[in-house]
């Protein structure tokens, strides 16, 4: 198939329409037709090898070549069943955020995926950890091949098999209130998938002071709770007065924790995280997940209607 090349003088700013539909032309999948107002758009839907061609003759990253040309109704094929649910606007918006994941095991795994997946476009990823037989039963990226592995770097490497759009930095660190401030600069959300209560109020906390949105989640045998916090209260000492002990700590890790909690409560958390991303509102109720019955329960918070 052949290549079209643009001239030395072209750039992405300067391309007509015409020329971007002549060179997507063997790349394009659907083309959708929409009215507003009587007016009639043409948007068009373009294949990954397409767009990694254009983005090469342009000098641009992939993400960076999603952004512009969704700004011309030329969307990513990849992102064709999300048209309808976010505007091009939004998903401009998406691909341009930046989401932090604090802990890559039974959480952290399917939200990272799931941030990927509908078009966050960083992510960075942290977590100490290995993968071990006991994470085998619930844990998104864990498989026997994997056992022994870094699990910020196993979810790095299936990111970039998923989305290779995404810009993902891996972290094998223990987050603490020291580097906390660092971890959260820059970021638009963060995720809190942590296992410990101590950890949870402290990236609360951080988040919170560099006006980041926070998104909790936290599951336990077949339950899980989550909520989007902007502040300027953090919420989890409301949840939590006393903290937790070693021993509490120690007798929740050994608590069971089936498959299908951490899959359905990281479900609702990136949805907290795209709605704060995308201003829709940025603070929540605070969510209950039972999956035993199955039913979801709904908490306001002290003082809000």
């Amino acid at each position: 198939m052949p290549i079209f090349r643009l001239s030395e003088e072209a750039s992405t700013l300067t391309m007509t329409i015409a020329d971007l539909h002549q060179f997507f032309s063997p790349y394009i999948r659907a083309k959708y037709q929409t009215t507003s107002a009587g007016d009639t758009q043409e948007t068009l839907f373009v294949s990954l090898e397409g767009l990694r061609l254009w983005a090469a003759s342009q000098a641009l990253t992939l993400r960076a070549a999603m952004v512009h040309l969704l700004g011309q109704n030329i969307w990513p094929e990849r992102f064709r069943r999300n048209f309808g649910l976010v505007t091009a606007e939004e998903m401009t918006r998406l691909l341009q955020s930046r989401a932090l994941v604090l802990g890559c095991g039974g959480l952290g795994g399917y939200a990272a995926e799931l941030l990927a997946r509908s078009g966050v476009g960083s992510i960075r990823l942290v977590d100490n950890d290995v993968f071990d037989e006991s994470n085998l039963n619930r844990q998104r990226f864990c498989s026997e091949r994997m056992l022994g592995q870094r699990k910020v770097c196993v979810v790095r490497d299936a990111l970039a098999d998923i989305a290779s759009h995404v810009e993902t930095e891996a972290l094998g660190l223990v987050a603490d209130e020291g580097n906390l401030p660092d971890l959260v600069a820059g970021m638009d959300v963060a995720l809190d998938c942590l296992d410990n209560i101590s950890g949870k109020t402290a990236l609360e906390r951080a988040a919170l002071a560099a006006g980041v949105a926070f998104i909790h989640g936290s599951v336990l045998r077949e339950e899980g709770f989550c909520y989007a916090n902007s502040g300027p209260q953090a919420r989890l000492e409301e949840l939590y007065p006393q903290g937790q002990s070693d021993r509490e700590l120690e007798h929740a890790r050994r608590e069971g924790v089936g498959a299908l909690a951490p899959a359905s409560v990281a479900c609702l958390m990136v949805k907290l995280a795209m709605r704060a991303i995308l201003s829709r509102t940025a603070s929540s109720a605070l969510f209950h997940l039972d999956l035993s019955v199955p039913e979801m329960e709904r908490f306001d918070w002290a003082g809000k209607a």
